[in-house]
């Protein structure tokens, strides 16, 4: 049997039931205390309560609250509240909530299409509850500083790290400087990337005199780095 807490309920002078507001404060308090999210990005709704808990005093009393097993504290969450007043007496009572959790999150300002290069005047900052995002939301503008959409975008549409990437800094057919050195030697030559290359990843190139295939890694958009061996 459940009870839905009434704003507040007076048994008698001086007793009282434990309100829905006093119940909202303590799960709020104990979230902000126990995770990354603020005060004020937290909505608590649809209070319940497994049974009454008497305060004898409304000034006079202590809690202490305990999330269920494996709780994310977000969307519908169960805690145990144990109520102890004046004389140490202790009342215990499940307490469920849905707690929602506002966060800003990066969002496209008009469509995008696909490969189209990020500008700020394309993109907002928002709030999404926390629940209903996708995985590698993006909330921060520096991470789509220099990178395109992989593909095409609505407007309004969350950003992610799926959709992103960086653009190639040399395609493939492109002629680039090879710099391969030991510790002792450094040599330079001429090549042609077999594909498009991507800062600080690995490309294949062929050497323009030798026409042999090296790997290397791109160092900027001319340079590839390849070790001796």
């Amino acid at each position: 049997m459940t009870l839905i807490i009434a704003d507040y309920a007076y048994a008698s002078e001086g007793i009282k039931t434990i309100s829905s507001q006093e119940v909202e404060g303590i799960i709020k308090e104990y979230i902000v205390h126990n995770t990354p999210w603020t005060e004020d990005q937290i909505i608590i709704k649809n209070i319940k309560v497994s049974n009454k808990l008497i305060l004898a005093d409304k000034d006079n009393w202590n809690y202490n609250i305990t999330p269920a097993p494996r709780s994310s504290m977000i969307g519908r969450s169960a805690f145990l509240l144990d109520i102890t007043n004046e004389d140490n007496s202790i009342q215990s009572s499940w307490v469920s909530a849905d707690i929602e959790v506002w966060v800003d999150v990066l969002l496209s300002s008009k469509p995008l299409k696909e490969k189209q290069m990020v500008e700020e005047d394309e993109i907002y900052m928002g709030k999404k509850e926390l629940s209903k995002l996708p995985a590698g939301y993006i909330d921060d503008i520096k991470q789509v500083s220099g990178k395109r959409v992989k593909r095409f975008i609505g407007a309004n549409s969350i950003l992610t790290e799926n959709i992103l990437e960086e653009p190639p800094v040399f395609k493939r057919g492109d002629k680039v400087f090879i710099i391969a050195e030991s510790e002792v030697l450094k040599v330079t030559a001429v090549g042609v990337a077999g594909e498009d290359g991507y800062r600080g990843r690995t490309v294949r190139i062929t050497n323009i005199y030798s026409k042999k295939e090296v790997i290397g890694d791109v160092v900027d958009n001319g340079t590839v780095s390849v070790k001796f061996r």
